[in-house]
């Protein structure tokens, strides 16, 4: 069987050589883990399938979690997808592991030391047209070893980081961004503006809370309620001016 192999060059003397790839149970998860496996068999090294999952409150959500079936479906996934692609009598060690956080920290975590990161694209065409602020871009950017994408149909690319900026030696940058909230609490309603000044670049958000007629009044519970809204917000818009800035345009 061709898996397209590719030279990602010699581990260091002495370690165990391991190869970690993500899994999500994707098409392009799959192919990545098959083209994982057919390197681990031309190279002799583990298989190291690493998962991640994490709680939908990290994301913005306000009530508690009261379910605690994330885990328990991404850990199905995990086995699953290791059970179709490599069967009971895998060619090469398969670990499997599954850990709580966000899927890029986790996987560039796995992958300290290894020989390579391998992960499935779900982007169509060249790896810069993956999605955008998608694990694989994030990984590619940040990794600490080589990493290879791979597409559903079983296409590898080995994905160059961009080059590091020239850094000044010991050079410390102080910057002061402006954060204005203005509260407004009308009969049962909380509304906030938000104003974020980042070095000119303003960023703005409204966000509001409303008292369960059923609920006795809670001023400063829809305080919270509102400003943690508007905070959210201006996180998410912040995050993805970020990864706007790192990856540059999708074209999607």
């Amino acid at each position: 069987m061709d898996t397209g192999a590719m030279d990602t060059g010699r581990p260091s003397p002495g370690l165990p050589r391991r190869i970690v790839v993500g899994i999500d149970g994707s098409a392009p998860s799959k192919a990545a883990l098959r083209w994982a496996v057919g390197q681990a068999v031309l190279t002799g090294a583990t298989v190291h399938a690493v998962a991640a999952w994490e709680y939908p409150s990290l994301y913005g959500w306000f009530a508690p979690m009261v379910d605690d079936g994330f885990e328990d479906t991404a850990r199905r996934t995990l086995t699953t997808e290791v059970e179709t692609v490599v069967g009971r009598e895998s060619p090469v060690p398969v670990r499997t592991d599954l850990v709580l956080g966000h899927a890029a920290e986790v996987l560039l975590e796995a992958s300290e030391g290894a020989d390579l990161l391998v992960l499935g694209s779900r982007g169509r065409g060249t790896f810069a047209r993956t999605l955008l602020g998608s694990v694989s871009t994030r990984c590619a950017v940040h990794g600490v070893c080589p990493v290879v994408i791979v597409r559903a149909d079983g296409t590898a690319v080995a994905a160059a980081p961009p080059p590091a900026p020239e850094r000044e030696e010991a050079a410390v940058r102080t910057k002061d961004w402006r954060l204005t909230l203005h509260v407004v609490e009308e009969q049962d309603t909380t509304r906030v503006h938000a104003v974020l000044d980042a070095d000119g670049d303003v960023l703005h958000s409204d966000a509001l809370a409303r008292r369960n007629p059923r609920d006795a009044p809670a001023p400063r519970v829809g305080d919270e309620f509102a400003v943690g809204r508007a905070l959210v917000d201006l996180g998410h818009q912040l995050l993805r001016a970020g990864v706007h800035e790192a990856t540059g345009p999708s074209g999607e």
